[in-house]
């Protein structure tokens, strides 16, 4: 298992992607003042954008049947737990864009090759607090 997404499960028979990137950023106020640079004053973290991109190859994968299993998941609005396969819990997480690149297409349409690519957005602290309690509540910590 490379990771895992809710209960959806990147495996090489589901998605195996190739790459994972990570984004994190911090966010300032600026007051500005005459005569001087803007001050700046931290106000706290953003949200971390979290990029999973791989190649799909529909002889070995269920291919596209994946990435509308992703979707359907993405149109619920919810978030969803991302946890890689050596255990590491990014926290909680939208879909907010799943793209594919369709080639090598056979003379009926059908693609031999689909690169994707899934864009998460980590949830706001109070996502993971909701969760805690939730354990909490079932006597796990």
């Amino acid at each position: 298992m490379l990771a895992s997404l809710g209960l959806f499960v990147f495996e090489t028979t589901t998605a195996a992607f190739e790459e994972v990137s990570r984004k994190s950023g911090y966010r300032f106020g600026t007051g500005n003042a005459v005569g001087t640079r803007p001050h700046m004053q931290y106000i706290g973290q953003d949200n971390d954008d979290i990029s999973l991109s791989g190649t799909l190859y529909p002889e070995i994968t269920n291919g596209i049947v994946s990435l509308d299993e992703l979707r359907d998941m993405a149109a619920t609005g919810k978030t969803y737990a991302l946890m890689n396969g050596n255990g590491y819990y990014y926290g909680m997480c939208y879909i907010t864009d799943i793209s594919e690149t369709q080639s090598h297409l056979l003379s009926d349409g059908t693609a031999r090759k689909i690169s994707f690519s899934l864009a998460l957005k980590l949830a706001d602290d109070s996502e993971r607090e909701q969760v805690a309690v939730l354990d909490q509540d079932r006597g796990q910590v």
